[in-house]
């Protein structure tokens, strides 16, 4: 932790983590909403206990520790299991135990923070796009071109080289011939994207499993196996590189977890409005403008609690 940002006593991380699991349990009391907001108000060190849980929640959806993420979501399963083990975790990586799993992103050659979408030439005259809270190292050499993806999303126009230019995730190796092709880490693995060439992948437990990604086409991978593929919606581009999100007849529960990639803080969606189907383009500079405007294109209502914790409803 940073100077600026002093530690919190344990009991009141602990009590963030206890509101936290109460606040994801469905269905949640108007009473209940009252006590956590005059809980919220009563001191400054419970809403900087109470951002820090918020923060890790959008957080620990980069973390290569799946474990980690599904504790925080089992408290809408269980209050009490949350609180003697969930909770715990959640205070241990809010106190800094599991600043190691983020240590490394600090020191890579380039990033972006939580909302930021950057365009970065590369050495070669190819092209970088780097989506929101996105970590790369690059690796230049005379016989070979590496960008190593630690966090994130990237976007990458090749450019005509004669060494081999090659992407490395925990997942393995994705080596395109002449592309403009996508790279998202995921829970599970990596998702690969292809809007131009091809992309061969190689499971980097199992190489010889690999599989080619052709253009107009996206498979998901992880170090033992490659998916089936399927067909990719867009051309030429994700939509994020320009910054927009792109709904096409999109799960609205689907689009808020995306949207949520370029804010701090939670978007709670409820399950009777997850499945409304939503279309349009909508500019990722003011995460906070789309949510407003989302009902004037859907029967919802769209409550913000605090500037962090964000709650959508069916209307009525």
């Amino acid at each position: 932790m940073s100077g600026s940002d002093p530690a919190l006593p344990d009991e009141v991380l602990a009590e963030a983590a206890e509101w936290f699991a109460t606040l994801g349990d469905e269905p949640v009391s108007e009473a209940e909403r009252q006590r956590w907001r005059a809980w919220l108000a009563a001191s400054e060190s419970h809403r900087r206990a109470w951002r820090r849980l918020a923060d890790l929640d959008r957080r620990l959806g980069t973390l290569p520790a799946a474990p980690a993420r599904r504790a925080l979501s089992a408290a809408g399963r269980s209050r009490r299991r949350f609180l003697k083990g969930g909770a715990g975790l959640a205070v241990l990586a809010a106190s800094g135990g599991l600043a190691w799993s983020r240590a490394p992103l600090w020191r890579a050659d380039l990033r972006t923070t939580v909302g930021e979408i950057r365009e970065q030439p590369l050495p070669d005259g190819g092209r970088l796009w780097l989506n929101t809270d996105t970590a790369v190292d690059l690796d230049y050499s005379a016989d070979h071109r590496r960008l190593r993806l630690l966090a994130g999303e990237v976007l990458i126009e090749t450019a005509a080289d004669p060494r081999p230019f090659t992407v490395l995730t925990a997942a393995g190796a994705a080596r395109p011939l002449g592309t403009r092709f996508g790279v998202r880490l995921t829970d599970t693995g990596t998702r690969v994207a292809v809007w131009s060439g091809r992309v061969a992948l190689a499971p980097a437990d199992a190489p010889g499993r690999g599989a080619v990604v052709a253009a107009g086409q996206q498979r998901h991978f992880d170090a033992r196996h490659c998916a089936a593929a399927t067909p990719l919606a867009g051309h030429g581009g994700a939509g994020w590189e320009r910054g927009m999100l792109v709904a096409d007849d999109r799960p609205l529960g689907e689009f808020l977890e995306e949207l949520s990639r370029y804010r701090r803080g939670v978007i709670h969606c409820d399950p009777d409005a997850a499945g409304l189907r939503l279309v349009g383009s909508f500019p990722l500079a003011d995460t906070g403008r789309v949510l407003r405007s989302l009902p004037e294109a859907l029967p919802v209502d769209v409550t913000f609690l605090t500037p962090w914790w964000v709650s959508v409803s069916r209307a009525g």
